[in-house]
C-alpha cells in the first residue's frame, strides 16, 4: 500500500543522505522512485544501472546527471465502499443480496452462521490485515461457477465499480484495513508494521530496486566469463598449468607470451623424450624389488620359525624324555612288587586280578567309615564280625598300607608327563621349504632348496619320530645343529638385503630421469596447448579485471545500508509519534496503567515492532480482553500513521471484552468513522445496541450511520435487512398480517395459529417495553431513560396488566415447541387468536393515543 502520511520531517533528506555518498546512478534511482512512488520500469532501471557502470569506468562515456534533491508530496485518496452486490457461490451467500454503505459507519448484525464473515471475507481480500491468510471458499454444497462479487466505491468523489472474481485487486480497494480476531495474536508478536507510515514506503521501493540493479549485476558480471576450456587438459605441475590456476586481473601478457614459447619442430622434439622415457626400464627394476622383498620376508619367516624350534626341541627334552621312561619303569616294578609278596605270604589266590584290586579299595573304603582306626587289638573281623587273631591284623595292616601308598598316583603323574611332551614335539613343523628362489632356480625353473635345509629336515624329521614313538636308545643322541642352519639362512639375507639396497638405488636414479623426461614432455605439450588458446587466455584475463571492478562495487546495492537509514528515519519520524498516538488510544480503552515497552527495528527496509512489558511477552502474561483491547489500540494507531482515507472492517472485534469496555470501543469506532469509513461486523448484541444508542447522541449526530441485519433462511444464509425494523412492533404486526389474509393453502390451521401467537407473543413484549413503559428501561442497554419515564400511564398499567398477561400466557402456551398433557386439547385455533389479537390491538390503542 502507497503511503499518504504527512512527515512532520522531509523523509526525502534521510533518502537523500543515503543516496548522495554513493553518486548520480543512487541520486537518479532515488528521484524517479519519489517521482512514481512504485516499482521502475525495466528501462529507467537499465539507465540507473548504466549510470552505475558508468561510475567506475576512468573514462567517462554517458553525459553526467544533474539532480537536485527531489520534493516529495504526500498523495491524499479518500475511499468509500458504496455497496456489495452481486455474490456468486462465496460460502452459502444467498445470491440477490446487496450489502449498502453509510458514509461514516455501517453496523452489521447477525448471530452465528449468518453470513457476516463471508462478506467480512470478501472486503478482506481486496485490502490488508495483520493476518496475511484470507481463504474463501465456495459454497461446497452448491455449484462450482466461479466466485464473483460487485463492489461499488468512490475514489475522491468519483464513482468507481470493481468486478472481484476471487482472486483480482484494486490498487485503491487494496487500502481497505481489516482487523479480526485472528488479529491479536499476530499483532502482539514481532511483526512488520501494516502500514508504510510517513513515507516510508519509498524506503521499500529503494530495497526493492537495489535488489533488482543487483540482479542486473549479476547479469552483467556473466556476460564476463572466466572459465577456460583448455584448463583441463593441462598437466600438473607445469609452469603453464600454475599459470592459468592462478590466473588473476593481475596476470601478464609477458607471462603468457613467456610461457607459450615452444620450439618449430616440438612434434619431433616431444617423439625423442617419449624415446629416451622407454628406454628406461624402470618397471623391470620395480619386480626385481618386489621379489627381493617377498625372498627376504620369507627367509625372516623361516629364521624366525626354526628359532622356535631351536626352544622347543632340544638336548634338554631328549634327557627329560628318557628319565621319564627310566621312572616310570621303576615305580611300575614296585606297584607289582608289593601285592605280591603279601598275596604270597598269606596263601591268596587271584591276587593279580582286578577284581582282587577292586575288593581291596572296596573294603578300604567301608573301614573308613567307621571313623576309627582298625583294626586294632580286641577288633573283630569288620567282615564276619568275628575276633581277629594276630595274623589276620597284620594282613589287614599290609593291604591299608598297599593301598595308600602313592606310588600308583606317581606312576600316573609320570606318564601324564611323558605324553605331554611327546604331543609338544608332535606340533613341530618338519618339512621347511622354500617358495621363492632366494637360493636360485634349477635347470626346469623350479626352486632350489638348499641342500643344509634339506639335511636339518632329514634330522629334524628323524628324532622327532623316534620321540614320538618313545623308541629312545643308548646309541641314539640329540645332534641337531641349530646355528649352523640359522647361519646359512641369515647369510643369505644379508646378500639379499645388499641386492635389494642396490636395485633401490638404481630405481631412484631411473625415477629421477623418468620424472625429468615426462616434465619436459608435459610442459611441451602445455606450452604449444598456452599457445593455441592464447587469444581466449587475454580475454579471461581482461575478464578478471573487469569482475573485479564490478565486484569491488557490489555491496553498493546491499540493502544493510538503506536499512540503517530506515532506522534512523524510524527513530527520528515514528517511534515518539507511534507512541503517542498508541498511549491516547489505551487510555480511551481504559488500559493506560498498563506499562508497554514498545521497541522498532528494521528488516530489509520494512519497520518492525515488538512489545513488551517487564521483557515479558503480552500473551504470556495478559488476559484475553486485554490483549484484544492492546492489539485494538495498536490497529488503531498504526492507521493513524497514515492519514489515507479508506475504509477499516471490524469483525467481532469486541469477543473476549466486558461490557465496561465494550461502549468504550463503540464510541472510539464511532469518532474514528468521521475520519475514515467504519464498517463492523458483529454478533454482540451489547455492541450493537451501544453503537445503536451512541451514534443517536447529539454528539454524534453528524456521522451517517446505518444498521443491518444478516440472517438464514432455508439453505442461504447473509439475507440482509434494515436493523432498525428488528424487534419493532410494526415488523411483528406485519408478519401476522400476511398470516392472517396469505396464509399458504394446505398449511393446518393449528399450525399457523401457533405462529401467529409466537409473533403475537413478540409483539406483547416489545409494546410493554416501547409503548407502555416509553422506552424508559431496554433490552441490552444499560441507560434508564428517565425522561421518557413520565409519559408512561401508570392507572392504564393498573387497568389493563391482567389481560396483557392472560394473552401473554396464552402465546406462550401456544408456542411450537411446547407440550401439554395428553389428554387436554390444547391445539390454537386461528378463531380464538384473531379474538385475542383484537383485543390486544385496542388495549395497545389506549397506550400510543
Amino acid at each position: 500500500m502507497a503511503s499518504t502520511t504527512n512527515a512532520k520531517k522531509e523523509i526525502i533528506d534521510f533518502l537523500w543522505e543515503w543516496a548522495d555518498p554513493k553518486g548520480d546512478w543512487a541520486k537518479l534511482l532515488v528521484d524517479k522512485i519519489v517521482k512514481t512512488e512504485a516499482a521502475l520500469p525495466a528501462a529507467d532501471r537499465q539507465e540507473i544501472f548504466d549510470h552505475f557502470i558508468d561510475s567506475l569506468r576512468t573514462t567517462k562515456k554517458l553525459t553526467p546527471v544533474t539532480i537536485i534533491k527531489p520534493t516529495f508530496t504526500a498523495t491524499t485518496k479518500d475511499i468509500k465502499l458504496s455497496s456489495l452486490s452481486n455474490i456468486t457461490v462465496v460460502n452459502r451467500l444467498a445470491k440477490n443480496q446487496k450489502m449498502t454503505f453509510a458514509d461514516n459507519l455501517t453496523v452489521i448484525y447477525g448471530e452465528n452462521g449468518t453470513g457476516k464473515t463471508g462478506y467480512g471475507r470478501i472486503l478482506k481480500s481486496l485490502g490488508f490485515s495483520y493476518e496475511q491468510q484470507t481463504t474463501i471458499h465456495h459454497n461446497i454444497f452448491g455449484t462450482t461457477e466461479p466466485k464473483s462479487a460487485l463492489i461499488d466505491f468512490n475514489v475522491n468523489g468519483a464513482a468507481k465499480t470493481f468486478t472481484w472474481n476471487g482472486a483480482n485487486i484494486d490498487d485503491a480497494l487494496s487500502n481497505i484495513s481489516v482487523f479480526n480476531n485472528n488479529c491479536v495474536q499476530i499483532s502482539l508478536s514481532d511483526r512488520k508494521l501494516i502500514v508504510s507510515p510517513i513515507g516510508f514506503h519509498l524506503f521499500n521501493i529503494v530495497t526493492s530496486e537495489l535488489a533488482e540493479l543487483s540482479t542486473l549485476l549479476n547479469s552483467k558480471k556473466a556476460a564476463y566469463p572466466v572459465t577456460l576450456l583448455c584448463s583441463a587438459a593441462l598437466h600438473d605441475g607445469t609452469p603453464q598449468h600454475k599459470f592459468i590456476t592462478e590466473l588473476s586481473e593481475k596476470s601478464t601478457d609477458l607471462k603468457l607470451k613467456e610461457l607459450s614459447e615452444f620450439p618449430t619442430d616440438i612434434t619431433a622434439a616431444v617423439e625423442q623424450k617419449e624415446k629416451d622415457l622407454k628406454g628406461l626400464n624402470q618397471e623391470l627394476l620395480n619386480t626385481q624389488i618386489s621379489n627381493l622383498n617377498s625372498q627376504l620376508s620369507e627367509l625372516g619367516l623361516l629364521v624366525t620359525k626354526i628359532k622356535s624350534i631351536q626352544l622347543a626341541f632340544t638336548q634338554t627334552e631328549w634327557n627329560a624324555l628318557v628319565k621319564l621312561n627310566e621312572d616310570i619303569l621303576t615305580l611300575e616294578g614296585k606297584t607289582k612288587l608289593g601285592l605280591k609278596d603279601i598275596a604270597q605270604a598269606n596263601g591268596i589266590q587271584f591276587y593279580e586280578t582286578q577284581q582282587f584290586k577292586d575288593f581291596l579299595t572296596s573294603a578300604d573304603h567301608y573301614i573308613n567309615l567307621l571313623d576309627q582306626r582298625y583294626p586294632k587289638k580286641g577288633d573283630n573281623c569288620a567282615y564276619c564280625n568275628q575276633p581277629l587273631e594276630e595274623p589276620a591284623q597284620k594282613l589287614l595292616l599290609s593291604y591299608k598300607n598297599l593301598l595308600n601308598d602313592t606310588i600308583e598316583n606317581d606312576l600316573k603323574k609320570l606318564i601324564q608327563s611323558r605324553l605331554d611332551i611327546i604331543n609338544k614335539v608332535k606340533l613341530i613343523e618338519d618339512n621347511h621349504i622354500l617358495n621363492h628362489p632366494s637360493f636360485g632356480v634349477d635347470a626346469t625353473s623350479k626352486t632350489v632348496q638348499p641342500s643344509e635345509l634339506t639335511a636339518f629336515n632329514k634330522k629334524l624329521n628323524g628324532l622327532k619320530t623316534h620321540f614320538i614313538n618313545n623308541t629312545l636308545t643308548k646309541d641314539l643322541s640329540f645332534d641337531i645343529d641349530y646355528p649352523a642352519i640359522i647361519k646359512i639362512i641369515e647369510g643369505k639375507q644379508s646378500s639379499l638385503t645388499t641386492t635389494l639396497a642396490t636395485k633401490k638405488e638404481s630405481l631412484l636414479t631411473i625415477s629421477d630421469k623418468v620424472i625429468a623426461l615426462q616434465k619436459g614432455i608435459d610442459e611441451l605439450k602445455d606450452r604449444k596447448l598456452l599457445a593455441d588458446n592464447e587469444v581466449d587466455i587475454k580475454k579471461v584475463i581482461q575478464n578478471k579485471k573487469s569482475l573485479k571492478l564490478l565486484n569491488s562495487k557490489a555491496t553498493d546495492f546491499s540493502s544493510s545500508s538503506i536499512s540503517r537509514k530506515t532506522s534512523e528515519a524510524r527513530d527520528e519520524l515514528i517511534s515518539q509519534n507511534f507512541d503517542n498516538i498508541f498511549q491516547t488510544e489505551l487510555k480511551a480503552f481504559g488500559k493506560s496503567h498498563l506499562k508497554i515497552d514498545l521497541s522498532f527495528g528494521t528488516d530489509k527496509g520494512n519497520s518492525k515492532i515488538s512489545q513488551k512489558i517487564n521483557q515479558y511477552q503480552l500473551t504470556d502474561i495478559l488476559s484475553e480482553g486485554e490483549q484484544k483491547a492492546i492489539a485494538l489500540a495498536e490497529f488503531l494507531t498504526e492507521l493513524q500513521l497514515d492519514n489515507s482515507k479508506a475504509p477499516v472492517i471490524f469483525d467481532d472485534p469486541v469477543n473476549s471484552l466486558d461490557h465496561h469496555i465494550i461502549d468504550d470501543v463503540a464510541k472510539r469506532f464511532i469518532k474514528l468513522s468521521k475520519d475514515r469509513q467504519v464498517v463492523i461486523f458483529t454478533h454482540s448484541v451489547l455492541l450493537f445496541n451501544s453503537l445503536l444508542y451512541t451514534s443517536s447522541l447529539p454528539l454524534f449526530k453528524s456521522v451517517d450511520s446505518k444498521f443491518l441485519n444478516t440472517k438464514n433462511e432455508y439453505k442461504e444464509t447473509g439475507l440482509i435487512s434494515e436493523a432498525e425494523e428488528i424487534n419493532t412492533i410494526k415488523s411483528v404486526i406485519k408478519k401476522i398480517e400476511v398470516l392472517l389474509h396469505n396464509t399458504p393453502k394446505g398449511r393446518p390451521e393449528s399450525e399457523v395459529a401457533g405462529e401467529a401467537y409466537g409473533h403475537l407473543r413478540s409483539a406483547v413484549e416489545l409494546c410493554v417495553e416501547h409503548e407502555i413503559f416509553q422506552g424508559t428501561v431496554k433490552r441490552y442497554q444499560k441507560n434508564v431513560a428517565l425522561t421518557s419515564f413520565a409519559k408512561v400511564k401508570g392507572q392504564s398499567i393498573n387497568d389493563h396488566k391482567d389481560k396483557i398477561n392472560e394473552i401473554f400466557e396464552r402465546c406462550c402456551g401456544f408456542l411450537i415447541g411446547h407440550s401439554n398433557p395428553g389428554e387436554i386439547d390444547n391445539s390454537p385455533t386461528l378463531v380464538g387468536f384473531e379474538s385475542d389479537y383484537k383485543e390486544f390491538t385496542n388495549i395497545r390503542k389506549i397506550f400510543t393515543s
